[in-house]
């Protein structure tokens, strides 16, 4: 009796120490801090989590309407405070790059980009030498 209890107490916490080894991704503090660097003039539109469930995900992507002539901005946050490791990039109905935040081996926060036609675009958001696979980003647009 005392082996199989011996048992059951070191499987309960080999499980417990794998479970908690696998913390869930705190977006909403991410979103918020994404929506303070949100320039002025720009009004938000949608905040997206980007849960890289510890590098198990890769890319996560999200579809969206733009519209012509309107600037939108996209702002990210993540573990360190800025976008260091994770990027996002825009590609059009084509799955054309448009713009992406990491440019010359260097992560930026986010980018403008001025809309030339009405349609469907991707936001694709991918891990470069990350080490948290957790963040947030918010869109906004100006006219």
């Amino acid at each position: 009796m005392k082996k199989l209890l011996l048992t059951f107490a070191i499987l309960f916490a080999t499980l417990f120490v794998a479970t908690s080894a696998f913390a869930q991704c705190d977006a909403e503090v991410y979103s918020a801090k994404s929506l303070k660097a949100l320039a002025p003039g720009f009004t938000f539109v949608k905040s997206y989590k980007v849960d890289g469930k510890n590098g198990i995900r890769k890319q996560i992507e999200y579809t969206c309407v733009f519209s012509k002539d309107t600037n939108y901005m996209i702002r990210m946050s993540g573990k360190d405070g800025g976008a260091q490791g994770m990027i996002v990039t825009l590609y059009d109905s084509q799955r054309n790059e448009l713009a992406t935040s990491h440019v010359n081996n260097k992560f930026f926060p986010g980018w403008t980009y001025k809309c030339k036609a009405t349609g469907i675009y991707y936001l694709s958001f991918t891990f470069k030498d990350s080490q948290s696979y957790c963040g947030a980003a918010v869109l906004g647009f100006r006219r």
